[in-house]
């Protein structure tokens, strides 16, 4: 399965990871550079105290001791941890105070101050070698100093130094990505404007994007859109154009044929001849009905313009009158038609021809589906915020597996015994649709026959 990135996170992980790397760089470096400076420092104090140590030397009738205050002893030996250990050898290599087994320098040197580092009682150690001369200018030879301290002081001081540089940047390197994240998602605010905008867009809405408020960088993309949108504007337009010219020429030839048609049925003196006749009338209408059908979806589909601009009218005003219109035809199958609305009003934003197409298409549908001595019931319920659309008929009803897909073009539920072209609901849902509102389709009481529901959203009084 491919793992989906965002844009954030990659550009986080871009950021991120170089900030990492030099962040360990720079740990490193400043580690060495505070052992550096560690050493530097106690290096110093060694030397201090060995120091301080030569200025107390004595010499009495050849005799050479230390004289150590009772307060520098206990400075140099009462702490357990950094305590200072010294050793003081004398001109012949005698052994005159400090600790006897304190490693010390076997190669002489004329160096006065010399540092090294050895093992002591199981440890390592940094000392200092400092030679101070007995008496000054009388030849009497020098004492050497030997002052040592554990290296591991020296690691614990470098380690605390770091603890104090390092956390302060990894604190200021997480501050830094939690600002960038930041900053990308309100960089990436126009996108998600953008897409937002997209989405919320009916499949109708073929206009242009505007791209007055978004960022520079973004209006290559704005301006591919565009492009797109425009050529596929196009595209369908010239769809429609084909599709309402070529319904536009089929009906008068179809309605010269039936016409004709409906003449020899009249004059016609043959069974045989009028049995095919009235098998090419009937061919007629189903396909003067299938040319009707194209120019009136050409004239709902997306982008077409309409013949009236919409405006408020009443709804059950107007499937009243429609409803009448197809009462004949209700009465000739022996259908009860009703219809059912309450005297408020229903009012809404609507093309009136539009409407009217959409309703005659259901009630089509009802009418030729409803077997003979049923009921086709028209019903109008206006609501607070609503105006519903009903209509309820006593057919053989729509499996529930197929209610989405009768509303594809050319679709048709079989073995409903009516013949059909499929187009009928495609064109309820395209009006309906161009009207903002939604349509549903259910079953009737008791699961006998369809409920086709159309909710119109109720304009402002």
């Amino acid at each position: 399965m491919r793992r989906i990135r965002t844009l954030r996170s990659q550009l986080i992980g871009w950021l991120a990871v170089p900030l990492l790397v030099l962040w360990l760089i720079s740990t490193l470096v400043g580690y060495d550079i505070a052992k550096r400076f560690v050493n530097l420092a106690y290096d110093r104090q060694l030397l201090e105290a060995a120091l301080d140590i030569g200025r107390n030397i004595k010499r009495v009738e050849n005799q050479i001791y230390i004289d150590l205050p009772d307060v520098a002893l206990q400075m140099l030996q009462s702490r357990e941890y950094d305590r200072l250990y010294y050793l003081v050898i004398g001109p012949d290599n005698e052994y005159i105070s400090g600790e006897p087994d304190l490693p010390a320098l076997a190669d002489p040197s004329t160096d006065r101050v010399r540092y090294y580092e050895d093992l002591y009682r199981g440890r390592e150690i940094r000392a200092v070698a400092v030679r101070v001369p007995v008496e000054a200018g009388t030849g009497r030879g020098a004492v050497m100093i030997h002052v040592a301290e554990r290296l591991t002081v020296r690691g614990d001081s470098a380690r605390q130094i770091m603890l104090g540089m390092v956390l302060p940047q990894g604190l200021l390197i997480l501050a830094a990505t939690l600002a960038v994240w930041y900053g990308i998602g309100r960089g990436l605010r126009p996108l998600a404007k953008l897409r937002s905008e997209i989405e919320s867009r009916s499949h109708r809405d073929l206009s242009a994007l505007s791209a007055a408020q978004a960022p520079q960088e973004l209006e290559p993309l704005i301006n591919a859109m565009n492009g797109l949108l425009s050529r596929l504007s196009a595209v369908l337009a010239a769809q429609r154009r084909f599709i309402a010219d070529a319904a536009h020429q089929l009906r008068t030839p179809l309605a010269g044929i039936k016409t004709q048609t409906e003449l020899a049925l009249r004059n016609s003196k043959s069974q045989d001849l009028e049995a095919t006749l009235r098998q090419l009338h009937t061919a007629t209408e189903n396909t003067t009905r299938l040319v009707n059908q194209l120019l009136t979806l050409a004239r709902a589909e997306p982008g077409e313009k309409r013949e009236h601009t919409t405006q408020p009218l009443d709804l059950a005003t107007l499937a009243r009158e429609t409803t009448m219109e197809w009462v004949p035809r209700a009465i000739g199958r022996d259908i009860d038609l009703g219809f059912d609305a309450p005297d408020t009003s229903a009012t809404i934003e609507g093309n009136a021809f539009l409407l009217k197409e959409m309703l005659n298409n259901v009630l089509d549908n009802a009418l030729r589906y409803t077997q003979t001595g049923g009921q086709v019931t028209v019903r109008v319920t206006p609501d607070t915020s609503v105006v519903r659309l009903a209509v309820e008929d006593t057919g053989p009803g729509i499996p529930a597996a197929e209610r989405e897909r009768v509303f594809e073009r050319f679709y048709r539920v079989l073995e409903t015994g009516s013949e059909g072209c499929g187009l009928g609901l495609a064109i309820v849902r395209e009006i309906a649709q161009s009207h903002n509102a939604e349509i549903a389709l259910d079953s009737g009481p008791n699961g006998v026959g369809t409920i086709v529901q159309i909710s119109f959203p109720r304009a402002a009084v």
